[in-house]
């Protein structure tokens, strides 16, 4: 079981290119104050369980962390039966943690493994649904509409989402910091 959440660096491919021919300003900062880079630093918080929210397993030291965060990536496992129970399960924890302010906090929702869930593998073996089956089910238990589909092992759709993600986090911190500026002059 892993007992604390693992930080990890995203920095675009793009990024990467002009950094290594010595044009890129670590240092630039937007209006806000924010750093203007497109990397994000990523929480990830495997092994929630039912009943995380009052405390059972590691649930309270997992979800302090979550607090911290901008935006809730939900990674799915697309061959598993039970990837929508258990997202919902985890969205139950959020909602029912302290205040329930986790669960008003900007989720994405990624599948993975598309790569092997959905596909033929020529034996004959039954799959769990088809595409089109998870993403009607998913739609009826997501509070929002942000879904999407990759394969990690085949690297298909992973830039696209992090691009995406990157554009949604900068969008929820401009937002946040839009309305820290306006409760400011309100409290002024």
């Amino acid at each position: 079981t892993t007992v604390v959440p693992n930080l990890g660096v995203w920095v675009p491919r793009d990024s990467l290119a002009a950094y290594d021919e010595g044009d890129n300003d670590d240092y630039a900062v937007d209006e806000n104050g924010n750093s203007e880079s497109k990397s994000l630093i990523l929480c990830d918080v495997p092994g929630l369980i039912a009943g995380a929210s009052e405390g059972i397993g590691l649930g309270h030291a997992f979800l302090r962390h979550v607090e911290r965060c901008h935006v809730i990536l939900h990674l799915l496992d697309a061959t598993s039966e039970k990837c929508v129970e258990e997202y919902a399960m985890i969205n139950r924890e959020l909602l029912n943690y302290g205040t329930g302010k986790l669960a008003t906090m900007p989720q994405v929702v990624v599948v993975n493994k598309l790569d092997v869930a959905f596909e033929d593998d020529g034996e004959g073996v039954d799959k769990v649904r088809s595409k089109d089956e998870l993403e009607e089910e998913l739609k009826q238990v997501m509070p929002h509409s942000r879904l999407m589909w990759i394969s990690a092992l085949e690297e298909e759709g992973v830039d696209d989402l992090m691009e995406r993600v990157a554009m949604f986090v900068k969008k929820v911190k401009d937002a946040s910091a839009a309305e820290e500026r306006r409760r400011d002059v309100e409290d002024a």
